[in-house]
Order: C-alpha cells, then sequence, then structure tokens
C-alpha cells in the first residue's frame, strides 16, 4: 500500500543537440526566464515560485534526461525512495544532498520502462511568484507513451502514489494534488515523449502567446480547443528538434469525490477530438513528432 506521494510536478530535463538554438527559443519566444548555468545546462523558471521547470542540457542526441517531482519533506523523500526500490524501479541514485542549481535533497531512480524520475524537497525557490500576462507559470503536465501502459501507471501509482482521475481508450490521466492531471500515459509502443504542457495564466494568454509563436515561424499544430478529461484549453506546437510542447491553462480542479471516467465516458461525435469542435485534427506533423523522443541512459543519476 502506498502510503508516501509526491506532491508536484516540479520541472523536465531536455538533451538537446542544438543548445543556442533551444535556449534562445525557450527564453524569448516561449517566454520562460534563465535563472542558472552549471556544467553547460541551462535551468529556466516561470513566473511561479519553483527555481527551474525546464534544463537545457547540451547532447549528442535529442531526448528527455529526466522527469522531477517535488515532495514535502525529506522525510517524504526518504520513503519514496523505498517505495520506488519495493516497486520495481530498474535504477536507483539514492537520496543525498543536491549539488544543482537550487540545492535540496533527493533521488532519481529509472522506472521499469526506462524512464528516468527524479524526487526532491529544500529546493531553494523564488520569492515571487506572481503571474504576468502571455507567460507560462509552471509545467501543467507531460504526457509519456508507453509499452505497457499498465506497468508505468502501477509505478506511478505505487511508487509515488499518483491516483487516477480518468481513462479513454488511448491515455491515463493522473494526479497528485488538485491538478486534475500533472501525468499522462499513452497507450502505444514505445516507452517515449508524447508531449511538455506549460501552464498559462488564463485563455487570453494561450491565444496570445500562440499568436506570439505564429509570429515566429512556429504554426499551431493542434488547436485552439478544450480537452475531455482535465477539461483545459490547448494549444500544440513542434518547437526546436520537434519537441512537442502545448500551451494550457483552466485545468479541472479535483479532489477525491471525483468520479473517475472510463472509456465508455468519453466518446467523441464525427470529426471532433475536444469539447470545442472549432479545430481540425493534430496535424501530421505533430502526430510523427510525438513518438521521436526517448530517455537518456544516465538521466537517474542526479548527483553527478
Amino acid at each position: 500500500m502506498t502510503n508516501a506521494h509526491v506532491t508536484a510536478l516540479r520541472s523536465i530535463e531536455i538533451g538537446t543537440t542544438h543548445i543556442d538554438v533551444a535556449l534562445k527559443f525557450y527564453t524569448e519566444v516561449w517566454q520562460l526566464e534563465s535563472v542558472a548555468e552549471a556544467k553547460g545546462t541551462h535551468y529556466l523558471r516561470g513566473t511561479g515560485p519553483y527555481h527551474h521547470i525546464l534544463a537545457l542540457r547540451p547532447t549528442d542526441k535529442t531526448g528527455v534526461v529526466r522527469v522531477v517531482f517535488d515532495a514535502k519533506d525529506r522525510a517524504s523523500v526518504d520513503a519514496l525512495f523505498g517505495q520506488a526500490k519495493q516497486n520495481g524501479a530498474l535504477k536507483l541514485d539514492p537520496p543525498a544532498a543536491l549539488k544543482t542549481p537550487g540545492g535540496g535533497y533527493g533521488f532519481g531512480c529509472q522506472d521499469p520502462e526506462g524512464r528516468n524520475y527524479a524526487v526532491v524537497c529544500e529546493v531553494a525557490d523564488h520569492a515571487d511568484g506572481s503571474d504576468k500576462p502571455d507567460r507560462p507559470r509552471k509545467l501543467s503536465h507531460i504526457n509519456l507513451n508507453t509499452r505497457d501502459n499498465d506497468v508505468s501507471f502501477a509505478f506511478l501509482r505505487d511508487a509515488f502514489g499518483f491516483a487516477l482521475s480518468d481513462q479513454t481508450g488511448k491515455f491515463r490521466f493522473v494526479r497528485c494534488n488538485a491538478d486534475h492531471h500533472s501525468m499522462v500515459l499513452c497507450f502505444s509502443d514505445a516507452p517515449t515523449l508524447n508531449h511538455i504542457a506549460f501552464e498559462m495564466p488564463d485563455i487570453d494568454s494561450i491565444m496570445r502567446g500562440a499568436g506570439r509563436l505564429r509570429d515566429h515561424g512556429y504554426p499551431v499544430e493542434w488547436g485552439p480547443g478544450r480537452h475531455g478529461p482535465g477539461s483545459n484549453v490547448f494549444c500544440y506546437f513542434c518547437g526546436p528538434e520537434e519537441v512537442v510542447i502545448e500551451y494550457t491553462g483552466d485545468m479541472q480542479q479535483i479532489d477525491d469525490s471525483h468520479k473517475v471516467g472510463m472509456p465508455p465516458d468519453w466518446k467523441w461525435p464525427p470529426r471532433r477530438l475536444d469539447r470545442w469542435g472549432v479545430c481540425d485534427f493534430p496535424s501530421l506533423r505533430v502526430e510523427r513528432a510525438q513518438h521521436m523522443f526517448g530517455f537518456t541512459e544516465d538521466g537517474y543519476r542526479i548527483h553527478g
């Protein structure tokens, strides 16, 4: 039985083969702020208090280094490490003080399908966290493709305390706080990245952000629309190296009284994949890009 649980999705680290291009895009176009650099890796924050929500590491191959969750305190981190060890983690980097920018205390691990996760606490977050128009607050959610969805879901549930919010024929939506979902698991054929979603403060910010992306030559690949599970508004883009990114907002807030929906509850009329029905289907470009990138081999190591 799971006792400890993570409290939030904190950040994601991406490996990029063109660090200068990626850094310029995520600061000048996507509108994150660079806050630190160490050993060639750049750390970028949103407008919220988290020290950083995106890290960009120069690598020989584009991919995901790790997904990072937040925990309440050191006791929770230690308990979560034990749960990860007991529930099928392939590799583990035990809890210790973090030497990366922002510091803190945490551990890294690799799930049964080879994805790298970290759980941290006591990071030196920012005192300011007020919304700013048209700029992302935080990570909203990360969508991961799975080869064995049951195994991947069981790990998030039993190791980290996630709970199922809704399930469609294609996705499991899981939560660790009041946000309807912080992680999404896609029924697919390989453990790769589907997309990364950044939360905007309101619908106008999503739309103006989409306009800014178009002005810089990044067309909307799907959207604007409003999803079924979670009811969040969305616009999808292909960023540098075709990494799929999303501006989203107005996420449904739920608690343990929420009734979990199953595939029969999520049926759309012909030519519709969302609540509004005003946008076309996802572009062929974004559908291809949603299956291109895996995880690095060593991303479970967070202590050097």
